[in-house]
């Protein structure tokens, strides 16, 4: 029998991002060591142990949780952006639960490629100080996380990686070239592509959004596709968007799709504006050029880690400050690519980083 692995994340909710974290690190484990027996904690455990081949956890289930982490040798609390209280208290006490189980059931912890915070309540931050000083190696996707757990006062080995999707692969050209033909869209034409999700001011995102595909109509000779991350939330605000724009060349992709097809998708646009932090991570993986909608720090850091300065505020975006931008990226967009392409195998070796340093604790143990 080899080692074992429970990984906890937000999984099982239909979101390409977060299953995209979940996918890429089993792979990366598999790799690395074909013996290690892998599970996760998951809103939907059928799903996820259909979709991974691993064995499922219901993630609110107590009973399931004890078993899960117990009959493991190491829980990794996998990547995104677990350890924050901006979407609510409870979220950031489960993920800290978990891990303080697993160390009073003497269980190896790695906090794994995570982004941190924001963390704005007293009492979280000194929870989250507590519990993580008691984890065997964290690594973290930006350098404005580990600022942040250091000005908490966390002082266990720390080190900045990157995030675990920059080891993906997106799907074939043919596999992609299917999805068009069954959405509908031509590909007769250059792509733009545009990924965003519901937030404050929505209705202005709606309103911009939708008149630069207008201006995008009147300046270039593309066609303009709507990628949803999420379902079927980022479907809906797509589809709206997509209505009021009124423009024969603007295209939703309607049906839900695995994260290599997500990629494969945003691999044939010649750029794309992106909301969700994943879309624009997929974009980095396949080296096409982002305008990024900044709606949370860790969209922020990301851009910032990739050199980019192409971006504005989701909240209050402006219409001629969105089309200067397209009109800025499109102009330089093969200089971009070149840059993209330099950076993103510099990512990748980052993000193999965190299996070999998990690896390496686990057989220790």
């Amino acid at each position: 029998m080899g080692k074992s692995v429970i990984i906890s994340g937000y999984y099982g909710f239909d979101n390409s991002g977060d299953d995209a974290i979940l996918k890429a690190i089993v792979k990366d484990l598999r790799e690395t060591d074909s013996k290690i027996e892998i599970s996760a904690f998951s809103n939907n455990p059928k799903s996820t142990e259909a979709v991974y081949g691993i064995k499922a956890y219901k993630r609110l289930n107590i009973f399931q949780v004890f078993k899960g982490i117990s009959s493991s040798d190491m829980l990794i609390s996998g990547g995104g952006s677990l350890l924050q209280d901006v979407t609510s208290t409870r979220s950031i006490l489960y993920y800290l639960a978990l891990i303080n189980i697993a160390k009073m059931l003497n269980k190896a912890v790695v906090v794994y490629a995570n982004g941190i915070g924001p963390i704005n309540k007293k009492i979280n931050r000194t929870l989250t100080k507590k519990v993580l000083n008691k984890v065997d190696l964290i690594t973290l996707r930006d350098s404005n996380s580990k600022m942040t757990l250091e000005e908490i006062g966390v002082r266990v080995k720390m080190l900045v990686t990157s995030d675990p999707v920059f080891t993906l692969e997106p799907s074939s050209r043919s596999q992609v070239d299917k999805i068009f033909e069954e959405e509908g869209i031509p590909l007769d034409k250059p792509l733009i592509g545009i990924s965003v999700r519901k937030w404050k001011n929505s209705k202005n995102l709606v309103d911009v959004v939708a008149k630069a595909i207008q201006y995008i109509d009147s300046s270039y000779d593309v066609r303009t596709v709507l990628i949803p991350m999420h379902y079927p939330e980022d479907l809906e605000i797509s589809v709206e968007i997509a209505h009021k724009s009124n423009s024969p060349n603007c295209y939703v992709i309607r049906n839900k799709y695995g994260v290599e097809d997500i990629m494969g998708i945003i691999k044939r646009l010649e750029l794309i504006v992106a909301m969700r932090l994943h879309s624009l991570i997929y974009a980095a993986t396949q080296a096409v050029p982002v305008i990024g909608l900044v709606y949370d720090p860790k969209v922020d850091g990301l851009l910032e880690m990739l050199d980019i300065d192409a971006k504005c505020d989701a909240e209050k975006m402006e219409l001629v400050e969105l089309c200067s931008l397209i009109e800025q990226v499109w102009k330089n967009k093969e200089r971009i690519k070149s840059s993209l392409n330099d950076k993103k195998e510099e990512f990748r070796e980052k993000a193999l980083d965190n299996v070999k340093m998990a690896i390496e604790i686990l057989r220790s143990r």
